[in-house]
């Protein structure tokens, strides 16, 4: 049995990925798109602030619908909003502010 991903899938997948990328380095975050032969494209995510904040990020359709997902296998939002998919990301590498006590 093969877990190769089809290349029109891979291909697909970057593409969303690549947009998701442009979102989150125009809000500060450094992002890169990974790619393997045969494998779906990740888009590792690191807060700057915080070098060990990191997400890595996948695009696949599931149902005909073409989504985000975390590493967790959790959907993000629609590849159609990739905005909301960097202001969820965002959020889960937010370094926490300091306690003003």
């Amino acid at each position: 049995m093969s877990d190769t991903v089809p290349s029109v899938i891979a291909e697909q997948a970057a593409v969303y990925l690549t947009d998701l990328q442009r979102v989150l380095q125009a809000r500060g975050l450094l992002a890169r798109v990974l790619t393997d032969a045969g494998r779906l494209p990740r888009l590792r995510v690191i807060n700057p602030e915080a070098t060990s904040l990191v997400e890595v990020v996948s695009a696949s359709p599931r149902e005909g619908e073409w989504l985000f997902w975390w590493s967790w296998a959790a959907p993000i939002v629609e590849v159609t909003h990739p905005d909301r998919a960097a202001e969820c990301v965002g959020r889960v590498l937010a370094v926490a502010a300091p306690d003003p006590a």
